[in-house]
């Protein structure tokens, strides 16, 4: 998500950390966008925030699918490292996209462990076994290129923001419905949080939006223009509990809205 955070925490987030206090404050997130014509169209892989952007890795992405109605192909052959005005991404071989494409990939952030000394290694606790802390790093993002995509096919990522109408189609003045899901089912109480990947806003100044008892979210459109949803969920005990105490979930959903209000 968009956000400006003080020296420390901008030192934690270089080694791709997310401490368990603030996992919401200062998870880095993983979202996609494109480039290109429609006829020679790009994905790429974005990491960080618009005001902190460490480089994106293509060897830590799991698996990269464009999903039309006509079925889904996978963009992982040919991804690799690119650079986008000074900012190290992630980029696809071009494709052709029709306009109503789900792009969605899964991202292997890693296992991470604070030392007693303070330190952030890439690591997990079979090599510190008296880590004072320890996670798994998963991000899992979702985009669409235009209307009438199949928005609305669940994934079965770990997380996932599934929108219940087409996110294309929104207008401002209009609530977005989003449904949270972990590992399958709803999630409640989760704050779904909204900005444009683009825009640097402070931590308290960003739009969040709870989920009700069935997972639901109601995200208020206010301009066109591109929308960046993001959601943090932490879970302990981790599902690999002999590497790490906890895992750090981290979901978005990239997608455009038009001007013109209905």
């Amino acid at each position: 998500m968009s956000r400006t955070f003080p020296r420390l925490a901008h030192t934690l987030l270089a080694t791709g950390l997310v401490l368990g206090s603030t996992a919401s404050a200062s998870a880095h997130d993983v979202w996609l966008t494109f480039s290109g014509p429609a006829s020679a169209r790009c994905a790429i892989v974005n990491y960080g925030h618009p005001d902190d952007r460490p480089p994106a890795f293509a060897d830590k992405v799991v698996d990269l699918f464009m999903i039309t109605p006509k079925g889904r192909s996978s963009l992982l052959d040919g991804l690799a490292i690119a650079s986008d005005k000074g900012i190290q991404i992630a980029r696809t071989k071009p494709f052709d996209d029709a306009g109503h494409t789900l792009l969605a990939a899964r991202y292997d952030n890693g296992f991470w462990v604070r030392t007693t000394d303070g330190l952030y290694r890439n690591a997990t606790r079979r090599l510190v076994p008296d880590a004072a802390e320890s996670f798994w790093s998963g991000k899992f993002a979702k985009a669409i290129t235009g209307a009438d995509a199949p928005w609305q096919e669940v994934l079965g990522h770990d997380l996932e923001l599934v929108p219940l109408t087409d996110p294309a189609k929104a207008r401002p003045g209009e609530a977005l419905k989003v449904k949270v899901l972990f590992r399958g089912k709803p999630l409640a109480g989760a704050e779904v949080e909204r900005g444009d990947g683009k825009t640097a806003a402070a931590e308290k100044d960003i739009p969040k939006f709870k989920t009700d008892a069935e997972g639901v979210a109601a995200v208020t459109i206010v301009k066109p223009g591109p929308h960046l949803l993001v959601i943090d969920h932490r879970a302990a005990p981790s599902v690999t509990p002999d590497q790490a105490r906890a895992d750090l979930y981290n979901a978005t959903l990239w997608f455009s809205t038009a001007a013109k209000q209905r």
